[in-house]
């Protein structure tokens, strides 16, 4: 059986005292703070095996591939 945390006092909080933790989960953008857009791709599955092994290898992630794989496409065909 799996063991629980126990909530300490070192856990708990008075009301209106708490404050945020000193390592922030939160993640920004790395391109100047741009606002990113939700799409969904439906790749094959052999080219999706391809960038995952990449990726795993490169620690590199899907978006990260795409991103630039979309934008090294859009400056060959000069897109504005």
């Amino acid at each position: 059986m799996k063991k629980t945390a126990s909530l300490g006092s070192g856990l708990i909080a008075t009301k209106g005292t708490a404050a945020p933790s000193a390592e922030s989960s939160i993640k920004v953008a790395s391109s100047d703070k741009e606002k990113r857009i939700a799409i969904t791709v439906k790749l094959l599955e052999k080219p999706y095996v391809r960038m995952k092994a990449y990726g795993a290898m490169n620690r590199k992630s899907n978006q990260d591939i795409l991103e630039l794989a979309l934008n090294e496409y859009l400056d060959k065909v000069g897109a504005p």
